[in-house]
């Protein structure tokens, strides 16, 4: 039976999304710990895994006054498989059996994505319905699936404002903040909201088609050209960034304004999109450099790219360096003169062709099939050398490029990880431990004692008057990173303990409970950055009291909601012959360590009361403690866990003590965290021409990525070098600012400097006819701001018409000075080079 209730779980979370199914967006770590709990993925050895506990949809749910539960929003931060994945709605029914839910659930349709793909639709597109065009008109916020029919719109203005039906009526849209511009929809209400490429947070009305539409008579406004706002359609303030620092290369502007490029258009290329990409996006930079508008909405450009690529539909956010990739690819393929590809066979370098006569064979193989204005614009030629460290064969090979993609030099893999420490005493305390994001747990451990040993202090001679730290404890590479942290043995309440690594249980809190018991080869790069890390003392070694000593989990929740509060705290008990009585012994021994029972006045109800949730073949049981005092425990068979329901009078009071710390951790840690970020900063001076050195330094590839040999025949180590043969007229460079991995996202904060005129490339290009060639001026950049998941996309962008600087951010664009356009925000930098600036491009 069980066997038979595990394949289905299998069955339910393996099956291909169809169209029309219905999901639920669930916490992702909620469902690691429950698949690890029914068995259905292994368990670390010795790990005792207890039931998830609820489902909370709190943390992913944004909060809103709409009863209708369909159209619950997810967070915009939130990120698929980081923070939330989807299980089908069939396995959330058999869930809800067992398991309780906090917050409202949060449900999805399996809609299309583009021509040919499906996609379980995770945010809905927020919309803001008004009773009236008048800006006083109550308005409220709602979430739709953008699958919605205009009728189903109509019909909820309709009952939102308690209107009457007319037969006269339509609906009306305003993209603008205040609401004061307004359009009509003229569409048949079987429409959807993706039909029509609703943008975020448009205002709706639903009124007669017989009052005037506002905008309409308002006075005509001439702008500069170029400096136009782009709409944000819904989290497309990725694409705006892009289009920006695109539109503002004089060259393809002038290409696409002067409609050369509709003679070039190649319907027929089955690498292009049938011409409509390079269409839409004429069509958009004729309006943005019309001069008759401040802001314009790039919806057909958004819905042609997102037939062709699926990844940039519906509302979530993307990268702006891709969705400029994708355009420039997109444009080059629609473009291309090239009707018919020649099959072209790339030879293997056999060593006989210098450099600069296999570097022209393959820029010829190249351009036999690539001839656009974006390939005479944009590409240019990199040279990448491998060589075997077996025999010493080398390879070369001449690539094009589009784009330079430069890692940031020397950031070592250093992660700052908050633990929270909880004492056998009961003090909690949190503390910002760093430690090599690829070493262990058992790194991690190491590191946060070491913190408690006195530092090395040196007399005036020289002399050591004290010990120093174990500095083996470190990661190798972090010298320099140690001396940033705060001396721990120099706080306030430090009352001389010294944590021994022994002594340390590692786990992870979620939900008030122990969701995983950390082991010592546990990866640090699986932590994610909301994950609770909490290191638990214990009164003895967990090495030598392992065979005749467990630490059993202790809950707390409250007698009369039955919600989780506070940490779990952890019980020594005898792994053997272990009575309900030891239990309740070694908890009334240490509860009042971590509850404030006798700060409450005595009451006719107890303080607390102890629970046994005994599982067994999945299946958990609560018994009351005072009923098994007698019984014997058997560890090695069951996962027993302690439920303590506490009287709300010293819930409520523990409630109070914690704001209380709360407010004096979060201030000194907050400065501790800024104070650490200022002097990393200035310890790190990067510049772009550091960029460039790192991205052309030889390197030696990993075991991982060994290359096969020619000569060896077979895999074996290798190095790799860049250098550039042909630099392009306009140069992008990204900056690797972002890393991610399974369970991790990393973002480099860090100022990289990056000349605004006369950078000078010559020192990096191999190719002597290039040399004359290497000097460029910036023209633009996109900006990221903010974390991964909820950050936010703008533009600087130089103007060939005014030559000044402005800031693109959507809809709104302003001046800026030249000093400010390089910030940490910095992401793509768009170069032009030097020779063409007085070329006939404006």
């Amino acid at each position: 039976m069980e066997f038979e209730r595990l394949e289905q779980y299998k069955k339910w979370l393996t099956k291909d999304p169809q169209l029309g199914d219905t999901y639920v967006i669930i916490d992702i770590k909620w469902l690691e710990h429950w698949k690890r709990f029914v068995g259905l993925e292994e368990k670390d050895e010795n790990e005792n895994i207890t039931d998830p506990g609820p489902i909370d949809f709190s943390k992913l749910a944004v909060l809103s006054n709409d009863e209708n539960i369909d159209n619950i929003q997810l967070r915009p931060d939130a990120v698929e498989n980081n923070d939330y994945t989807f299980i089908p709605y069939e396995l959330y029914e058999q869930l809800l059996e067992t398991q309780r839910t906090v917050g409202p659930e949060i449900v999805r349709k399996v809609v299309p994505r583009g021509s040919y793909d499906t996609v379980v639709e995770s945010f809905l597109v927020p919309l803001r319905i008004r009773q009236s065009r008048n800006s006083s008109a109550s308005t409220k916020q709602i979430y739709r699936s953008r699958r919605t029919k205009l009728s189903d719109i109509k019909k909820t203005i309709r009952n939102e404002f308690r209107l009457s039906e007319s037969a006269n009526g339509s609906l009306f849209s305003s993209t603008d903040d205040k609401g004061l511009y307004w359009e009509i929809i003229d569409e048949p209400d079987y429409k959807t909201l993706e039909d029509i490429d609703l943008v975020k947070n448009a205002y709706i009305v639903y009124e007669s088609k017989a009052l005037a539409v506002r905008s309409a008579n308002l006075p005509r406004t001439t702008y500069t050209v170029g400096l136009c706002g782009l709409t944000n359609l819904g989290n497309t303030c990725f694409m705006n960034s892009a289009l920006q620092c695109i539109s503002n290369v004089p060259e393809l502007t002038k290409y696409f304004l002067t409609n050369e490029y509709i003679a070039h258009i190649n319907r027929d290329n089955p690498l292009g999109m049938k011409g409509e990409v390079a269409q839409a996006y004429g069509e958009l930079i004729h309006e943005m450099w019309s001069g008759k508008a401040s802001y314009c909405a790039p919806k057909s450009l958004k819905h042609n790219v997102a037939r062709y690529a699926p990844q940039f539909s519906g509302y979530a956010q993307q990268d702006s360096q891709e969705f400029m990739s994708f355009l420039l690819d997109g444009l080059h393929e629609d473009l291309n003169l090239v009707k018919k590809k020649p099959y072209v066979e790339k030879k293997d370098d056999d060593g006989t062709l210098d450099d600069d006569k296999l570097a022209a064979q393959e820029w010829s193989y190249y351009q036999k099939r690539n001839q656009s204005k974006i390939h005479d614009i944009f590409h240019g030629q990199i040279k990448s050398v491998v060589q075997c460290l077996t025999c010493g064969t080398k390879a070369r090979t001449f690539d094009p490029i589009c784009f330079l993609s430069l890692p940031l030099p020397n950031k070592k893999k250093i992660r700052t990880y908050k633990v929270d420490y909880v004492r056998t005493h009961g003090q909690v305390k949190s503390y910002y431990i760093k430690a090599n994001e690829l070493g262990r747990m058992s790194d991690l451990v190491a590191a946060f004692c070491a913190r408690f040993q006195p530092k090395k202090v040196e007399a005036r001679n020289g002399t050591e008057l004290m010990e120093t730290d174990d500095e083996s404890a470190y990661p190798e590479d972090n010298d320099d990173e140690q001396g940033d942290e705060e001396d721990l043995t120099k706080a306030d309440d430090y009352d001389g303990h010294q944590p021994k690594p022994d002594y340390i249980h590692p786990v992870e809190v979620y939900n008030h409970r122990i969701h995983l018991q950390y082991n010592e080869s546990h990866a640090l790069t699986r932590i994610i950055d909301r994950d609770q890390i909490v290191f638990y003392e214990s009164e003895h070694s967990l090495k030598s009291d392992k065979q005749t000593g467990i630490l059993m989990p202790c809950t707390f929740r409250e007698v009369d909601y039955r919600q989780n509060f506070g940490l779990p705290i952890y019980l020594s008990l005898p792994r053997k012959n272990c009575t309900g009585k030891n239990i309740r012994d070694a908890l009334q021994k240490v509860i009042g360590n971590f509850l404030p029972l006798s700060s409450v006045a005595p009451a006719d109800k107890p303080l607390y009361s102890a629970l046994l949730q005994i599982t067994q073949n999945y299946s958990p049981q609560l018994k009351p403690l005072s009923s098994l005092l007698d019984e014997q425990i058997d560890f090695a068979r069951l996962n027993v866990e302690l439920v303590v329901e506490v009287n709300s009078a010293v819930v409520d009071l523990y409630k109070k003590q914690e704001k209380e710390k709360e407010k004096a951790d979060d201030s000194q840690q907050s400065a501790m965290k800024k104070n650490n970020r200022v002097e990393n900063s200035t310890k790190r001076t990067i510049t772009l021409m550091d960029c460039f050195r790192y991205f052309t330094k030889k390197e030696t590839l990993s075991d991982d990525d060994r290359w096969f040999c020619p000569k060896c025949k077979q895999l074996e180590k290798a190095t790799k070098k860049f250098d550039i043969w042909l630099l392009p007229k306009i140069l992008i460079v990204q900056l690797k600012r972002f890393s991610y991995t399974r369970y991790h996202r990393d973002k480099i904060e860090d100022l990289v400097d990056c000349p605004l005129h006369d950078l000078d490339l010559s020192q990096f290009v191999l190719n002597p006819e290039q040399k004359k060639n290497t000097k460029y001026d910036l023209i633009g950049v996109s900006n990221h701001m903010g974390s991964l998941g909820g950050g936010h996309y703008t533009a600087y962008a130089k103007n060939s018409k005014d030559e000044r600087w402005h800031s693109f951010d959507d809809s709104y664009v302003s001046d800026i000075s030249e000093n400010d356009v390089i910030s940490r925000s910095a992401y793509v930098l768009i170069y032009r080079q030097k020779s063409t600036t007085n070329e006939d491009a404006n």
